[in-house]
């Protein structure tokens, strides 16, 4: 991806956050990652782009799983309406899931002898995304690692 495509990665991203803000969110059920995610986050996300042989140490795999669940971001980014409820922060929730498939298409181009088909059942759910950026993504995903 050019850095010309990242103010359109935005606008798909944001945008639609951005509309439904104040109005139609529902509630956020289930809890966040524990804490410290957002580090744990960007070692992991780290070691995949630079093609480190330590993502697929159990803990990092693990970690990186758990950023390509989108539920799980969206319950990790949330903030309060002003009668006091949470809701999800859709907007860098989503672009935290398009990192994550940005960092293993990166991988995959560093390292194409890592089996990361661990990652396919993830990778296959947000095909099915409700936002189009992160479908998309996914699915360009699919199309790097010859899935379909």
């Amino acid at each position: 991806m050019t850095k010309r495509h990242i103010p359109l990665l935005f606008l798909l991203v944001l945008a639609p956050a951005a509309c439904n803000r104040g109005g139609g969110q529902q509630p956020i059920s289930g809890p966040p990652s524990p804490a410290g995610w957002e580090v744990r986050y960007n070692a992991t996300l780290a070691l995949a782009h630079r093609g480190s042989d330590h993502i697929k140490d159990d803990r990092a795999w693990e970690i990186l799983r758990e950023i390509l669940d989108e539920e799980q971001q969206l319950r990790n980014f949330r903030h309060k309406l002003k009668d006091g409820t949470e809701v999800s922060d859709e907007g860098p929730a989503r672009l935290t899931v398009i990192s994550a498939l940005q960092a293993v298409n990166e991988l995959h181009r560093r390292r194409p002898d890592i089996d990361l088909s661990g990652l396919n059942d993830r990778i296959d759910a947000l095909t099915k995304s409700k936002n189009i950026a992160v479908s998309t993504e996914a699915k360009r995903t699919q199309q790097t690692l010859g899935q379909k």
